[in-house]
């Protein structure tokens, strides 16, 4: 796996998760708050795909303790951290 979220507290690295074989994704500046909801996720299949997207400001589902979230922040491709 390429993308991931490294925690700032405890270092874990928290990777992308997948939904039907599909990545989830959410648009900030196009639906606000609303971006998490059903209606407004953004499905793509391959990972190429979510890199592009992440590049240009979309935040990506990761997993987590509880549910998976949202995310922007802490997020490296390939070791490199990008946000």
């Amino acid at each position: 796996m390429r993308v991931y979220q490294l925690d700032p507290k405890t270092g874990a690295k928290r990777y992308a998760v997948q939904e039907n074989g599909h990545y989830v994704l959410g648009d900030y500046k196009k639906f606000g708050r609303r971006q998490h909801t059903t209606a407004n996720r953004i499905m793509v299949r391959t990972e190429q795909e979510m890199i592009d997207l992440i590049l240009r400001g979309h935040y990506v589902r990761v997993e987590h303790d509880v549910r998976p979230s949202l995310v922007r922040k802490n997020l490296y491709i390939d070791g490199k951290q990008v946000t």
